[in-house]
């Protein structure tokens, strides 16, 4: 239904909404790249639940990255952070089937990899073509239920609380959120200005500070002041880093279990530097139960 719903929406020609600006009430729960990691998608979707049991206006972001698990060797030689089986397909089909059921209350953004399955370059990380080993495994129904999540996907959220959402860390180019309407899916090759804007969204791992300042002085208005960056798209074992005051990368994959983080904000707080994002409170380890890493 989910799958046959949504190409109605692209047959028709309905644009599908490229940004998304939530409430200023509520609490937000938002991690990035799971890489196919069922262990860790499961413990964020628990999360989302017991969220919504104390506050129903909960938002659940997902940056990105969704698919593409290690291989056996990667496991082999770096158990620690790789030896889980890559669930892609089921973390696909579970966001999938979620977003029809909250479509308010959860949003999925682009990642490179997943982009990498409409259009795309192709990741190799594990493998020569991370895109084509995935769908070579998947039947002809699943690998349209893929696509079809990877075209509706959003490029860019803002929470009022002050922070921009990505999957990576933008550049200046980006000027208006309205920009990000036009830009299409596989992008179009005369759209110079759409590929720069959507490339800048996907592939940077950090921006000088300025560049920073720029793009958040140009996405605010009157009504809505934004502060910092939030993103993922790279890699640290302290499952966090922190480029300037304006950029919070928050880490998942290539974190040992111990030291994954999320993060969980109010809405209707005012978070005007990443200093402000307390460690525990805003900045959650995924596996809190494990012992720190030293």
């Amino acid at each position: 239904m989910f799958l046959l719903g949504c190409l109605r929406e692209h047959e028709t020609g309905d644009r599908v909404k490229r940004s998304r600006i939530l409430p200023r009430s509520g609490r937000l729960l938002v991690h990035t790249d799971l890489h196919g990691n069922g262990e860790d998608f499961r413990r964020l979707k628990q999360r989302f639940f017991e969220m919504r049991r104390e506050n129903a206006e909960t938002h659940w972001v997902i940056l990105g990255d969704i698919v593409h698990g290690p291989c056996n060797e990667a496991g082999e030689v770096h158990p620690e952070v790789y030896r889980y089986p890559d669930e892609s397909w089921e973390i696909v089909s579970e966001i999938s089937q979620l977003l029809r059921e909250y479509p308010e209350h959860i949003h999925f953004v682009l990642g490179n990899h997943d982009f990498s399955h409409i259009g795309g370059p192709r990741t190799g990380r594990f493998y020569r073509d991370e895109a084509k080993a995935l769908e070579s495994r998947l039947t002809p129904q699943q690998v349209m239920v893929l696509h079809d999540l990877m075209h509706s996907a959003l490029f860019a959220i803002i929470a009022p609380c002050g922070i921009l959402m990505t999957h990576g860390c933008p550049s200046d180019a980006l000027t208006d959120l309205a920009q990000l309407e036009d830009i299409e899916l596989p992008p179009n090759p005369d759209d110079i200005a759409g590929r720069r804007i959507l490339g800048g969204l996907l592939f940077p791992y950090s921006q000088r500070p300025e560049v920073t300042d720029r793009l958040l002085i140009n996405l605010s208005r009157d009504d809505l002041e934004l502060s910092m960056v939030v993103y993922g798209h790279d890699r640290d074992p302290d499952g966090w880093f922190s480029e300037w005051d304006n950029q919070l990368c928050i880490i998942l994959f290539g974190a040992e279990p111990a030291a994954r983080r999320y993060l969980e904000l109010d809405l209707a707080a005012r978070y005007r530097s990443v200093r402000e994002l307390r460690h525990g409170i805003e900045i959650k380890r995924l596996y809190p139960e494990l012992d720190p890493l030293p």
